[in-house]
């Protein structure tokens, strides 16, 4: 009578394990998963795009005096909903934020652009870009502009 019982309960035990693990594998296959299709390349902070959208100036410490700086993104894949949130902090204080729909899942570059508006240069001080993809943070840059020689040349 107890071998039968122990009998019943493993072969229990291995229809079950084989139904976990088959579940377990229809959801890692289909699920999107929060971030979605899309993948975020590259993400750097330059001076600027040349015509052909390449980074120049890429680097972590730019020289006082430089008036804007650029963070440049690859990313690929994505559906209608997904989206990218770019917020900069100056000495840890949001400074400014933008929100861009990723679209139709073409694999693209996209720029963001730090300046003030009144065109002075951009004080001096730590720095931080946060990358948010469906709401969700993926990475941080830190930069910082400097006195002195940074890694890149001032902006025009």
């Amino acid at each position: 009578m107890s071998s039968l019982k122990s009998e019943k309960s493993f072969a229990l035990f291995v229809f079950s394990s084989i139904l976990f693990f088959a579940l377990f594998f229809l959801w890692i296959t289909f699920h999107r998963g929060p971030l979605g299709n899309v993948r975020i390349e590259r993400a750097v902070v330059c001076v600027d795009v040349d015509d052909s959208g390449v980074p120049y100036g890429v680097g972590g410490r730019f020289s006082f005096g430089i008036r804007q700086l650029c963070m440049v993104m690859d990313s690929t894949g994505g559906e209608e909903d997904d989206s990218v949130r770019l917020r900069w902090y100056y000495r840890g204080q949001l400074i400014h934020e933008e929100i861009q729909l990723l679209g139709d899942g073409r694999d693209e570059s996209r720029m963001f652009y730090l300046l003030r508006e009144d065109g002075a240069p951009l004080p001096l001080g730590a720095y931080e870009i946060q990358v948010d993809l469906n709401d969700r943070p993926i990475r941080r840059i830190p930069f910082a502009v400097v006195e002195g020689n940074g890694t890149a040349a001032k902006s025009q």
